[in-house]
């Protein structure tokens, strides 16, 4: 079983080499077609598509301000140590304006010296139940084993199942394993694509942890985007 080994903060996503702040909602940015439920305000999460040039955009040092600094968790799994952020960054931003820059399979960044491999998790290429999102993805990967599965990754909450039916309210959205992952309101692209649709790719989270979701490859959207993983080199 993945086994979490400590949360931390460093780095930051920058624009025009300026931090930008930590999202403090870290759920869609726009309400006007989608809307988790009454009362919830928009996510506050950058928007890719309204300066899209990755070459304005960067994982760089820690920042002075801590409001800015990224929230990783680090986690063993397999083998080996992941950095993986606690909540999506960066939205408005399609698989492939990731894939050219490298970030899905795995691009070299530098922070406070140290060099790593940013990449996307794995999240399954198929339904693990078919007409049932909510049973995660199939074969095994990376999403469900460290977040999205019942038995949840040593040191972390535990995670509340969620079924079909189940709305998103102000109890998911203050799950404890909500705040610990922020899985809420959000998707997280990941490596794969699906495997009965060329064009479409698997994206996670939203509804539950383990929610399994497709998108069309070359689309930004609102709700779904970025979540880096890093790995030492």
């Amino acid at each position: 079983m993945p086994k979490i080994i400590k949360t931390k903060r460093m780095g930051s996503l920058r624009k025009d080499g300026q931090p930008v702040p930590r999202p403090r909602r870290p759920w869609l940015v726009d309400l006007s077609a989608l809307k988790p439920f009454d009362f919830v305000p928009a996510g506050d999460i950058a928007e890719f598509e309204a300066c899209p040039d990755f070459g304005r955009w960067s994982l760089s040092d820690t920042p002075d301000n801590e409001a800015h600094a990224l929230s990783w968790v680090e986690v063993e799994d397999a083998g080996r140590r992941i950095l993986i952020c606690d909540r999506v960054i960066l939205v408005r931003v399609s698989w492939d304006d990731l894939e050219t820059e490298g970030y899905v399979g795995g691009r070299e960044v530098s922070i406070d010296g140290q060099h790593y491999s940013c990449r996307l998790l794995s999240g399954g290429i198929r339904f693990k139940q078919t007409e049932n999102a909510f049973a995660g993805g199939d074969p095994d990967n990376e999403w469900d084993r460290i977040i999205g599965n019942p038995a949840t990754a040593g040191g972390a909450p535990r995670l509340i199942t969620r079924a079909k039916g189940d709305p998103l309210d102000q109890a998911a959205l203050e799950d404890p394993h909500n705040k610990f992952w922020n899985w809420f309101g959000a998707v997280s692209w990941t490596r794969e694509p699906y495997a009965l649709e060329a064009t479409a790719r698997v994206c996670r989270g939203f509804h539950s942890a383990g929610f399994f979701y497709l998108n069309t490859r070359s689309h930004r959207h609102e709700d779904i985007g970025w979540r880096p993983v890093l790995e030492r080199l």
